[in-house]
């Protein structure tokens, strides 16, 4: 895709600043906009788009408006631009068109079913004039090629359009040509200064001008050269601004700069721009940090007022009215968080709600729901909610839990005390059903074998490979996570060891991983021992001479020629004969391709230093042997990235080349 890359020019032609349409969402949403923009004689809406400033934080627009086609993208568009009105908006699938207009006297919101009547409305709301419309729907997939960067594209199709449409679409096809061949020489005329401003100072943003997007750049500008505590003072200053674009600039600075100020930008937003999501929802994360579950409710109903369909917003939701005591409110709220979008979290959250309620049906069916879908580790903020409410009774929740995610200790210590404390509960028979289950688990745990990069090569293994164990773990219970070593043992002690951390889901009962490189120095016969989650298992494994081939698949290394396909497949770098094989395959491919580093001028002169002064890297490669490649590919033991990244003959060049270059 062809991205818009200005360059720098003249400034010249610029018209003064008027009204902007941008590409409409839906079905025909593109077409309807550079109609509307046509009648209300706006510049073109793909123009618009392709010149629309990009603010200086991550996630661009998408991290300060949920909804670029809704009021809080008019406004932002409005505030980046410095246009007098912006109109965006949605065509739904029923054919229903919905407009919202942001100019100098705030928002505005329509809804027709027919273009005609949307021009008429714009008119009157503008207080201007408004020509005929003149709707092309059949320039729709034109236009999104377009916006999309594809001029050339949208070039082919003009032919399969009828006239006047293909006048029109040829109109924009050339416009965006324009822009994308003249940068800044032939910048759309008609367009807010503000954007052209934005666009010959991006590389320069202590130039832009204070209009536009020219504050936040300027804001953030700082911290991109490290300076923190001048954009701090910046995003202060932003603060105290009437923009939402500035205060939201703000707000994201002090949150990238760990600002203990951040929740008064967020509070601030909200007062500035009520539209705008991102407030409430930082606002509610404040208020949460402060125990200010009031606010927090009131932040995350608004924010839901504004994005009903956030699931975040509804399982917060929930917590908010459960730290206020209103039970049915939050399993109200965490119902509809799963009906948005299920999540562990909410799930959790009503497993909790339905136990304190002492209905342990759906407590049950939640809990198990939540570790199903856990993906993300929340058991243990779960279990911490339970203890927190410092009910014995609950004390078998989390029993529950700990035993489904293979903390079998623990969860029978739960069980035992949840028992200790009320034995003739309704739940008691269920944990004492679990002490027994617990008690007549069985987990085992075996080494399989090893991996070679792609190769299984089973208990024999080479000198100096990195070598990954795999390992089998297995259970009539659950597994948990938990560390995984691995020892290869001599008489007089280990040899070697890995140790790493393997996660597991919730109701895991079994799992293998390839585990990270254990390596041995000496060939031999020698025990290896894994343990995990209390068990261990021993198996011999042989150790033989290993070669060069070998250590290469170890460290995921199969080079390939400059065809892209392997100079030696992995089973044969891995035989006996491997690294004599690979050697020889490594010079073939230099000496095939010494015409061509002959006529590339950097490989055809003579090296002016280093082990091959004197020589070209062509006459380095014709005359390439078998210690040279092997010299070669030692150094790329300790530098895989030189194969992993290009094939073996330009790796070769590359390094041959650099060994002309002085030591940093």
């Amino acid at each position: 895709m062809q991205r818009l890359l200005i360059a720098l020019g003249a400034w010249f032609g610029l018209g003064l600043a008027q009204g902007l349409v941008l590409p409409f969402d839906g079905p025909g949403g593109r077409a309807l906009a550079l109609a509307l923009a046509d009648a209300l004689n706006a510049p073109s809406p793909v123009l618009a788009d392709l010149t629309l400033p990009e603010p200086p934080w991550p996630q661009g627009w998408s991290a300060v408006t949920g909804d670029p086609n809704g009021p809080d993208g008019a406004r932002l568009v409005y505030e980046a631009t410095g246009a007098d009105w912006v109109l965006v908006g949605r065509v739904h699938a029923d054919g229903w068109i919905e407009a919202y207009l942001y100019r100098n006297g705030g928002p505005a919101r329509a809804r027709f079913s027919e273009p005609e009547l949307l021009v008429r409305w714009l008119a009157l709301e503008l207080g201007r004039s408004a020509r005929a419309l003149a709707h092309y729907p059949e320039l729709d997939h034109v236009l999104t090629q377009l916006i999309e960067g594809f001029p050339d594209e949208a070039a082919g199709e003009l032919l399969d359009l009828p006239e006047p449409a293909r006048a029109r679409a040829s109109k924009e096809v050339a416009g965006v040509k324009a822009l994308f061949g003249h940068g800044l020489d032939r910048f759309p005329e008609g367009l807010p200064a503000a954007v052209r401003d934005y666009w010959e100072h991006r590389t320069e943003p202590d130039a832009m001008a204070d209009a536009g997007v020219g504050p936040v750049w300027k804001a953030f500008y700082p911290l991109m050269r490290d300076d923190r505590e001048t954009a701090g003072e910046h995003a202060h200053l932003l603060i105290q601004s009437d923009r939402a674009l500035d205060v939201a600039g703000a707000l994201l600075l002090l949150r990238a700069l760990d600002d203990e100020d951040w929740p008064e930008a967020a509070r601030r937003l909200t007062e500035v721009a009520p539209e705008l999501v991102l407030g409430w929802e930082e606002l509610s994360f404040a208020a949460f940090d402060a125990g200010d579950a009031e606010t927090a409710r009131r932040a995350l109903e608004r924010a839901i007022e504004l994005d009903p369909d956030e699931g975040l917003y509804w399982t917060n939701l929930g917590w908010a009215r459960y730290l206020l005591d209103d039970l049915p409110g939050a399993i109200a709220a965490s119902l509809r968080a799963m009906e948005v979008e299920p999540n562990p979290t909410a799930a959790y959250n009503l497993g909790l709600f339905h136990a304190l309620a002492r209905d342990h049906e759906r407590a049950f069916a939640y809990y198990l729901e939540a570790l199903r879908l856990d993906d993300e580790d929340v058991v243990p903020m779960a279990l911490q909610d339970l203890a927190e409410t410092h009910r014995t009774d609950l004390i078998f929740w989390q029993g529950f839990l700990l035993e489904r995610t293979g903390r079998n200790q623990e969860a029978a210590q739960a069980y035992r005390g949840f028992l200790a404390e009320h034995p003739d509960h309704p739940l008691a028979a269920s944990a004492r059903e679990a002490l027994e289950a617990l008690a007549r688990v069985q987990t085992r745990v075996e080494l399989l074998g090893f991996k070679l990069g792609p190769l299984d090569v089973g208990l024999q293994i080479g000198t100096d490979e990195a070598a990954r164990p795999v390992v089998h773990a297995a259970s009539s219970g659950f597994l948990p996570s938990a560390d995984v070593a691995v020892l290869a043992l001599a008489p007089e002690g280990p040899l070697a060891q890995t140790k790493d951390t393997v996660t597991v889901a919730p109701l895991t009962s079994e799992w293998t991983h390839e585990l990270s490189p254990l390596r041995i120095h000496e060939p031999g016969r020698y025990r290896v021992r894994v343990r995990y989650a209390g068990q261990e298992a021993e198996v011999t494994v042989q150790v033989v001479p290993g070669h060069l081939g070998r250590r290469l698949l170890g460290v995921e290394v199969v080079p390939r020629g400059l065809s892209g396909a392997p100079l030696l497949e992995p089973a044969a770098m891995a035989a006996p004969d491997g690294e004599t094989r690979l050697i020889e395959a490594v010079r073939e491919a230099l000496k095939a391709a010494v015409p061509n580093a002959r006529r590339i001028q950097r490989f055809a002169q003579p090296l002016e230093a280093g082990p091959f002064q004197g020589r070209s890297v062509a006459q380095v490669m014709a005359d390439a042997d078998e210690d040279l490649v092997r010299r070669f590919l030692e150094a790329v033991l300790d530098e895989p990235g030189m194969l992993l990244e290009q094939d073996a003959v330009n790796a070769f060049a590359e390094w041959v080349a650099r060994s002309a270059q002085p030591a940093p």
